[in-house]
């Protein structure tokens, strides 16, 4: 059997762990740009250890080692020396920096929340180990890859949005994320307590489950160094995608378990500033003509569109602004959108039933997505395009040349204190009510999906 396991890595993860693969078999590796695979380990004394093997596609950007670091970091002192800790992670084996890869101890559960047997009990027992994982001592050397202890939250945070704004400004600037990450920087809340370890991205998608509990906590790339509710405002950012429990029941559950008092004002901070450390490098690979093109372009467009709108609603609960629905322009369709008509057909009920590959499948239906928006693009795109160009010409007193333009403009302008925020606030809303129309047929539920209100 010809192996998919890149020769150097096995080679790499077999000297560290002292056995030899003897069987594999190919899975999902968690992300578009990671592979996996479970991999039975002999080892030197005959025994056979199942084990999970993942690598990285990305493994020639610089930018992922610190993210690769961290993970090995908190997974070798969760297994080891602060394995008496109580939270729940497969045992790292090995480990290989030149292909960004990690092997650990196979562990069994399902990732699909929905197919909890008992979700009241899985929600119990995993907010149970985000309260244990907030209770680890952050000073520990083994965590020293996650940052300093003494540093308290608010510092990280207000470098990061400051980055995260120039980062903006250097690609493509965009009005709606300066106007995020200026609300952002003058409202940090105030720090209630020391660095504590963070997993990142809580949430459903990143445990396995029996039924009943939690058999482990996944995905560990994005631990760090802060405030305790920033994880719990991942949960309530992931929910938006994979329905959770309702948010107050967590919320309960997670101080049941000895976790901190949850502060509602700072977990909605928190909601916005995860959304922003992610929409600003997306906003970038979505516009830059030089960007490396998205697997599965059609999803991207879907989830930035509602991470986009999401943020347009949570500043105006943030700030309390009342925001006006601008009226859609009537553009009849033409000849060609029995064109995209054909396409989708095809797509639906051609070719996704005749792909076997699941990866195949998955990209054919981002491509319907994609189609999907091409569709409503076609017919609305110059109309909108035009009504956005006026809205920011009107604020600016000028007349840019292209929408693109015209965004940066506004965004410069939003960045240097120039334009009222009331004002710039209810144009983003503008712009997200036609863009989220243009992709509603491709987003489905998400193009309503919203945050529950708790007060």
């Amino acid at each position: 059997m010809t192996s998919m396991i890149p020769p150097s890595l096995r080679e790499a993860v077999e000297r560290q762990s002292g056995g030899v693969i003897v069987a594999e078999k190919l899975r999902g590796g968690g992300g578009a740009s990671r592979q996996g695979a479970e991999v039975t380990l002999r080892q030197a004394d005959g025994k056979e250890l199942l084990c999970y093997l993942a690598w990285d596609g990305r493994a020639a950007d610089p930018a992922r080692m610190p993210f690769f670091q961290r993970e090995t970091a908190i997974l070798a002192a969760l297994s080891g020396p602060l394995a008496d800790s109580g939270v729940r992670v497969a045992r790292l084996v090995a480990h290989e920096p030149s292909h960004l890869a990690l092997m650990s101890e196979f562990v069994t559960g399902d990732d699909r929340f929905a197919r909890a047997a008992d979700q009241a009990a899985v929600t119990r027992d995993f907010m149970r180990q985000l309260a244990l994982l907030h209770k680890v001592d952050a000073s520990h050397p083994a965590l020293a890859a996650l940052g300093d202890p003494t540093v308290p939250p608010s510092v990280p945070i207000r470098a990061r949005v400051a980055q995260l704004k120039l980062d903006n400004l250097a690609t493509v600037p965009d009005p709606l994320l300066q106007l995020a990450l200026g609300w952002l920087a003058d409202n940090v809340p105030e720090d209630a307590g020391p660095s504590m370890v963070l997993h990142g991205d809580a949430g459903p998608g990143n445990f396995l489950h029996d039924g009943h509990q939690i058999t482990v906590l996944v995905d560990w790339e994005l631990a760090h160094l802060g405030d305790p509710m920033e994880d719990l405002a991942q949960i309530w950012v992931r929910s938006l995608i994979q329905p959770f429990r309702p948010m107050r029941e967590v919320f309960d559950a997670y101080e049941a378990a000895g976790g901190a008092r949850v502060d509602l004002a700072r977990v909605k901070y928190h909601r916005l500033y995860f959304q922003l450390g992610f929409s600003v490098a997306g906003h970038a690979a979505q516009y830059m003509p030089d960007a490396a093109a998205s697997p599965m372009i059609g999803a991207s467009l879907m989830y930035n569109t509602m991470h986009k709108r999401i943020m347009v609603e949570s500043l105006a609960e943030l700030t309390g602004q009342v925001l006006i629905d601008p009226a859609l322009p009537d553009c009849p369709a033409d000849w060609t959108d029995r064109t995209f008509a054909v396409a989708l057909d095809d797509l639906k009920d051609e070719i996704v039933p005749g792909l076997t590959s699941q990866r195949a499948s998955a990209k054919a239906k981002s491509m319907a997505r994609l189609v999907k928006f091409w569709r409503m693009r076609d017919r609305y795109g110059r109309a909108f395009d035009d009504a956005e160009v006026a809205e920011i010409a009107a604020l600016l007193c000028e007349a840019p040349v292209s929408l693109l333009a015209a965004r940066a403009a506004f965004a410069h302008a939003l960045a240097e204190g120039r334009i009222d925020r009331g004002a710039a606030l209810q144009l983003c809303h503008n712009r997200m009510v036609r863009e989220t129309f243009l992709m509603a047929d491709a987003m489905g539920a998400l193009a309503t999906t919203a945050y529950e209100r708790l007060d």
